[in-house]
């Protein structure tokens, strides 16, 4: 398998959809609009593209706030079963992929975090007499995925230990009655996040800019957009202004 193939099956993993009904058949991979816009049309869609010798344009959805690649064709939903033995609809009960390489399974990691997972910053809820920056920062990194499909998230688990890293697994739960479970993993330490960064990395803009914010200031705040961590690592905008005390206070 080339790494290529396995990052889009990674992809594909994480926020990609087979739709095979009657006589009709779609396959599609979809982002957030607003803050994945740039990372589809730099390097989801071309990517695709050059994997299977087409050349799709990135599609936006204006209504629903969302953007990607949509490919509507019997035959290549076809070949995807074929070759990569995809199953259509949910992905509860999935046929996973087969990773040889150290190098297949990076890519495929890769992949699934870049459309699925998420890198955050928490700060600590140790109390102090006076504030310190550690419980007034959201300093520490940690990268999660979460996800219905129990047995992709024992795959990423395995996957990891492979790796050497240390995940931990949460309780699977339920968000509403009517929900699937989602079963969910974070790597929070930082030999971990330091060893994501540096040999797995990311390729989606979104997680990329959050990340710079963190190594430049030493803390990334949080719900902020891409456009402003932009602004933030221009310097035109100050990521003070996310927190609501001044910074003499320290």
């Amino acid at each position: 398998m080339k790494e290529l193939e396995a990052e889009f099956l990674g992809r594909y993993f994480g926020d990609g959809c087979l739709t095979v009904k009657n006589n009709k058949a779609q396959f599609s991979i979809t982002g957030d609009l607003k803050e994945e816009k740039e990372f589809y049309k730099r390097v989801v869609v071309p990517e695709f593209n050059e994997l299977f010798n087409l050349s799709l344009k990135l599609r936006e959805y204006k209504s629903n706030g969302v953007c990607g690649l949509y490919y509507s064709s019997k035959n290549f939903a076809r070949e995807l079963q074929e070759t990569y033995n995809l199953k259509p609809g949910k992905k509860l009960n999935v046929n996973l992929p087969l990773l040889k390489t150290k190098n297949e399974k990076i890519a495929f990691l890769r992949g699934i975090f870049d459309t699925d997972g998420s890198i955050y910053f928490c700060k600590s809820y140790f109390k102090t007499k006076k504030p310190t920056f550690c419980n007034s920062f959201h300093y520490k990194p940690k990268i999660k995925i979460a996800l219905i499909s129990e047995k992709i998230i024992t795959f990423i688990y395995n996957i990891f230990l492979e790796l050497d890293l240390s995940p931990r697994m949460y309780s699977p739960r339920k968000q509403k009655k009517q929900e699937n479970i989602i079963y969910a993993l974070v790597l929070d330490n930082d030999k971990d996040v330091k060893k994501w960064i540096t040999e797995i990395g990311f390729k989606n803009i979104k997680h990329k800019t959050k990340v710079k914010v963190w190594e430049k200031y030493g803390f990334c705040p949080p719900k902020t957009t891409i456009k402003d961590r932009y602004m933030i690592l221009q310097g035109v905008l100050d990521p003070l202004t996310f927190y609501s005390w001044k910074q003499n206070d320290l």
